[in-house]
């Protein structure tokens, strides 16, 4: 069993994160009580209040009835981290302490572990483009029956021969992905149809896309285009995050952060010039407010940062990324439970306040990882290099290595029980799509 020790001496802030259970209660004096604060497939977090027992005495901490740990605190309050719990089980976690030989016992805490999900997934895969080289580069999922991934794709025109216009972008209908062309002309954009870089869809007719320079706002029908970011922009747009359509944060090159309120854009100081491949944000039932965060690299020199951004007062704070060494391209997280970041590694962190980030096991990849996106921290899905696609069910990991091919899979989107990852293979702009069974 391993445990962890997180005193509130070092700051109440490591007791803020998401949960979608209620603060266990509090104790009066002087009470031994326990709090589950939360828990997953295989952890469980619980906070112990000491009260005004003997600071110095041992607490024993037990585990359906059996102790596990002894501990003696120097404080009065406590939060302690235990995983190796097994999935879709039910625990009881109490403690005891004695006073001159009379036993004080604290209230139980009672749950069940979070259930895995499926591995099994039912794939298909869909491939564009006739001539030159045509790539998606991401994806967003409003329902099943909704999906956008945007790129460039070269068709040939109705006489067989090369069209020089590109596609930029294809739609899911339920049935068939459609070729569509979103015209982003404008006094900023001297091309009508330019590759398209990046999607983020808040509903059917509210919809973002990026050409890297411009911002458009789309309808589902018509699409409009937004020049008035242009001018706080040193370097081309990589990625999009929003909570709505009044809080849009986009992220790019050379460090560029900008948010839209709805109304206008408003330049952010990131503080670096790295390059930010990806920003990801989760809401905190505790804090009630999102919680964001960025990742930025330049491959050429190993460069990196992890940036958190705070809604309230746009101030970026450069949080420690040891011991990674080389380049992060991707983000996710649900807010104070799990933190993923990947690149050259897959880095994991249970809390942010955690003093490193850990390295998973090269074991199951050994590829450079491109995007990360999930429902949960038991569902979330992986893709990179060479058609890399993996899954984390809250227990295990998964490779679906059918998928491998001489490509690169930049992107992917998952929502209850669909994925769809984008890329290239060859000259072939890639769309692979599972529908989980």
């Amino acid at each position: 069993m391993k445990f962890l020790f997180v005193s509130l001496a070092f700051g109440f802030s490591f007791l803020l994160f998401n949960s979608c259970h209620e603060r266990g209660p509090l104790f009066p004096d002087p009470a031994l009580g326990l709090g589950l604060r939360d828990f997953s497939c295989t952890e469980a977090w619980i906070e112990l209040q000491v009260g005004n027992n003997d600071k110095t005495a041992n607490i024993y901490i037990k585990k359906n009835d059996k102790i596990i740990q002894t501990i003696r605190l120097g404080q009065s309050d406590s939060l302690f981290y235990f995983d190796n719990l097994q999935p879709n089980t039910n625990y009881k976690f109490d403690a005891v302490t004695y006073d001159d030989g009379k036993e004080i016992k604290s209230n139980p805490v009672t749950f069940t572990t979070l259930d895995t999900t499926s591995h099994n997934f039912t794939w298909q895969t869909f491939e564009f483009g006739q001539h030159s080289s045509s790539t998606f580069y991401d994806v967003s999922i409003i329902d099943e029956n909704n999906i956008w991934a945007v790129g460039e794709i070269y068709m040939n025109d109705s006489l067989g021969n090369p069209d020089p216009i590109a596609y930029n972008a294809v739609h899911w209908n339920g049935n068939d992905w459609e070729l569509k062309r979103i015209n982003m002309l404008s006094s900023c954009n001297p091309v009508t149809f330019p590759p398209l870089k990046a999607i983020w869809a808040f509903s059917e007719n509210n919809i973002v896309f990026t050409s890297g320079g411009s911002i458009g706002w789309f309808d589902g029908t018509n699409n409009r285009t937004d020049c008035t970011i242009r001018p706080l922009l040193t370097g081309s747009i990589n990625k999009l995050w929003g909570s709505s359509g009044v809080d849009l944060y986009v992220v790019g090159n050379n460090g560029n952060i900008a948010h839209n309120n709805g109304s206008s854009w408003t330049r952010i100081m990131s503080g670096t010039t790295l390059n930010i491949n990806d920003i990801w944000g989760s809401y905190n039932n505790v804090t009630n407010k999102y919680e964001i965060l960025a990742v930025a690299s330049v491959s050429s020199s190993f460069e990196r940062a992890i940036l958190s951004i705070d809604p309230s007062t746009k101030k970026i704070t450069q949080l420690s990324s040891q011991p990674i060494q080389y380049t992060l391209n991707g983000i996710w997280f649900k807010s104070g439970k799990h933190y993923y970041a990947i690149g050259d590694g897959i880095y994991e962190k249970s809390r942010l306040n955690d003093a490193n980030w850990k390295n998973k096991p090269r074991d199951f990849t050994e590829y450079f990882t491109r995007n990360i996106r999930g429902n949960d921290i038991n569902d979330l899905f992986i893709v990179g290099d060479f058609g890399e696609i993996l899954h984390f069910n809250g227990s295990s990991w998964f490779t679906y290595n059918e998928h491998y091919m001489q490509g690169i899979l930049f992107s992917v989107a998952t929502k209850n029980n669909i994925v769809v990852t984008v890329g290239l293979n060859g000259s072939k702009a890639t769309i692979i799509q599972g529908t989980r069974n």
